[in-house]
């Protein structure tokens, strides 16, 4: 049964058809440029006016698809920098601001890996291989996290300016998308060595820690702008 886009129950419908299951799934095992609105509205059952009239057309079902994952992961990034600082004061160690940016991604990947593998790929190749839609939308969407992290992270390694602190959190989200984008099954060995998210937080906090806390690095070496700056 198709769906009018004025119908009383057409924003659950097409929230449940498109959104909710059709458009993540072609998104993810098609990629984003090479999935059609047309190809999303035959297989969900919905009509185009639906999907302009709810999203605004392809681009903005893309976001909302994108925001049903990214847009919880990083609420939860948020309120666990906020239990950090409730317990630790405004000078936060290092190690506990990882932690808290880390282990959503971690958590969520373990999720997608159990029966949403492509969508863990799709996540990935959105922060490491954006399409011109995608990469204006990534970068808005980290925004929020960044504008509460990187003070934090002044206030824990004052020796380092921001811009140096941005190009090492840019470091670290490179290694960790690139977790989803290469993402296998549970059960078969990563690149972590384990599937246990706590061990993998322990893993990748020695890692990045470290790295995080260096001096500043040589200055006068030529610098391009950073991915969306």
């Amino acid at each position: 049964m198709r769906v009018d886009a004025c119908s009383p129950e057409a924003t659950t419908v097409v929230a449940e058809r498109a959104d909710g299951g059709t458009a993540h799934r072609l998104f993810a095992s098609g990629g984003e440029e090479a999935t059609s609105l047309r190809a999303i509205t035959r297989e969900a059952g919905v009509n185009v006016a639906a999907i302009h009239y709810h999203f605004g057309g392809r681009d903005g079902l893309l976001r909302e698809v994108l925001d049903r994952y990214v847009g919880p992961l990083n609420r939860r990034r948020l309120a666990l920098l906020d239990e950090a600082e409730r317990a630790h004061g405004s000078v936060v160690p290092v190690t506990l601001l990882l932690e808290a940016f880390l282990r959503p991604d971690l958590e969520l990947l373990a999720r997608l890996r159990a029966d949403q593998l492509q969508v863990a790929r799709f996540l990935g190749r959105a922060y490491t291989q954006p399409s011109a839609v995608l990469e204006g939308l990534v970068r808005r969407q980290f925004e929020p996290v960044a504008a509460r992290l990187v003070p934090l992270l002044r206030r824990a390694l004052p020796d380092l300016g921001e811009d140096e602190i941005h190009l090492r959190l840019d470091l670290i989200v490179a290694v960790v998308t690139g977790l989803f984008a290469t993402a296998g099954p549970l059960g078969r060995p990563t690149v972590l060595g384990t599937d246990d998210v706590e061990w993998q937080l322990r893993l990748l906090v020695a890692f990045f820690a470290p790295a995080l806390s260096a001096p500043r690095a040589p200055t006068g070496a030529p610098v391009l702008n950073r991915p969306g700056g």
